[in-house]
């Protein structure tokens, strides 16, 4: 039992980690996006990222989790446009 909650643990810690990576690629891109944008905020591509995020989510008790997370990357996203 315990060797087994220890190999989920790890695969947990291996998907922190590829999350971890992906979110620093996709502010990098947002960085670059930011010169080719006139406003930081663009409610229609907000609404359809979160849109596609629950359709990406899968099960419906994940939806919300995933749109909650997704909000809080918009923000965070928004917040390094403004700040660069």
């Amino acid at each position: 039992m315990r060797n087994k909650l220890k190999r989920k643990r790890a695969k947990i810690d291996l998907i922190d980690k590829k999350i971890a990576r992906l979110l620093a690629g996709r502010f990098v891109l947002a960085l670059s996006l930011k010169k080719l944008k006139k406003r930081v905020v663009d409610r229609a591509r907000e609404k359809e990222v979160l849109s596609k995020a629950q359709k990406n989510a899968g099960r419906a008790a994940f939806r919300k989790p995933v749109q909650k997370i997704f909000e809080v990357i918009i923000r965070q996203t928004r917040r390094l446009q403004v700040r660069k």
